[in-house]
């Protein structure tokens, strides 16, 4: 093998364009499979969190079934109760959270002479953390703001044409309210709307129930999942379990279900066959790289068994066998495309810590990452197209008559 590695270099070194023709579809092969394995599964672990960021995939939110409150006499609506029975049952883990949001609806506000018509809504303690929300400008609701309903707010990043700073004074159905706060941009899947956080004025729980709605009750019971640390699997699983935890927790002072729960979807088969779909293709045109790269260098060690047949005849002359002669040109293309698959891993390498500085700086946090199966599988893969592509070739080599290959011009 030694000997073969260096007939590799000294091709390397006296025929630098033939030699990277010969590896370059080992090259482009490995190192596209590395990559290629490598943003898939950190793309789709970004994607995820991002999804999860912007539509709430790890949220259940629990809402009035306003057709049975009307059908059914017995039917209750949520209240205050429902919050702290499923905020305090042990059934759910420490790490979930709840909260709740009141009123939700348009309402006329002012600000600076102009009208505006934006989505109000009340929230309570854990809201802003349940909805990965972030104040960038001022400060958020304190305990204070919320039990003493002071007339404060918090608005979107592009509630009343994004223009307001903390300090302004906002009208809101006549009332003048204090901007505390302004909202980060909240990242949205999809067009958004008015009803986007980004576009929204937020008043602490209290303060709206006093200025708009007197009954207290909670639009909407919000849960934020979070795993346990022993938990594993994936978060979707435990999502679903929770719900039918927060379904049982409501029906225990219930006759009739009078509510509805939103959570992410547990029919994901045909995203799921979707996504396998694509990476298989792409995976593939990895495999058919590789294949053409085989058929190049398999074309070339025909040629280069052309060019030694003498060679090939004084070692067949002073006692070489045809087993010898077989194992010399199958190690040699084997040394070739181990090699190549050597400078692809590299490349890959180089690409991977390149493209990981990219997509951080211009897209999301994008680790560095490399799959382990794929470079094990890059380099298995070429090890066989080596000795698959090879065979021929080292055959003919070694099937050469030793006086016609010394008479070889």
């Amino acid at each position: 093998m030694f000997e073969a590695l260096r007939s590799t270099f000294e091709m390397f070194r006296t025929q630098k364009v033939r030699f990277s023709l010969t590896v370059s579809g080992i090259v482009v092969g490995v190192g596209s499979l590395v990559v290629m394995a490598s943003f898939l599964q950190v793309g789709k672990m970004v994607l995820q969190q991002s999804s999860t960021e912007a539509s709430g995939d790890d949220i259940i939110t629990v809402r009035n079934d306003w057709d049975a409150r009307m059908n059914n006499p017995d039917a209750r609506i949520l209240d205050a109760a429902d919050k702290r029975n499923i905020d305090e049952s042990s059934l759910l883990s420490a790490e979930t959270k709840t909260t709740a949001t009141y009123g939700m609806q348009d309402r006329k506000a002012t600000f600076k002479g102009v009208d505006y018509t934006p989505f109000t809504i009340g929230i309570g303690d854990e809201t802003l953390p349940v909805y990965n929300l972030k104040v960038g400008k001022g400060r958020t609701f304190s305990d204070s703001d919320q039990a003493e309903g002071r007339r404060v707010v918090i608005v979107g990043a592009e509630a009343l044409d994004g223009k307001v700073e903390p300090g302004d004074q906002v009208r809101v159905e006549g009332r003048p309210f204090l901007v505390i706060g302004v909202l980060e941009r909240k990242a949205e899947m999809g067009p958004g709307g008015p009803w986007s956080w980004n576009k929204r004025i937020l008043f602490p729980a209290r303060t709206y129930a006093v200025n708009f709605d007197p009954t207290g009750r909670p639009s909407n019971i919000v849960v934020k999942v979070g795993l346990p640390p022993e938990m594993t699997g994936l978060m979707k699983d435990y999502v679903l379990a929770t719900r039918t935890v927060v379904d049982t927790i409501l029906m225990q002072n219930r006759t009739v279900k009078s509510y509805e729960i939103e959570a992410v979807s547990d029919d994901s088969s045909t995203e799921a066959l979707i996504l396998q779909v694509i990476e298989g293709l792409l995976y593939l045109t990895t495999v058919f790289s590789m294949i053409v790269g085989g058929i190049n260098i398999m074309n070339i060690m025909l040629v280069t068994v052309t060019e030694r047949t003498r060679e090939i005849g004084l070692r067949r002359a002073v006692g070489a066998t045809q087993g010898a002669i077989l194992r010399q040109f199958l190690a040699e293309t084997l040394a070739i495309t181990m090699v190549g698959a050597g400078i692809g891993l590299g490349g890959a390498l180089a690409i991977l810590a390149v493209g990981s500085l990219a997509m951080t700086k211009w897209v999301a946090q994008w680790p560095f990452h490399v799959e382990p199966w794929s470079v094990f599988l890059g380099l298995l893969f070429s090890c066989g197209i080596g000795l698959t592509f090879g065979l021929y070739p080292a055959w003919r080599a070694s099937r050469l008559d030793p006086v016609d290959a010394l008479r070889f011009e």
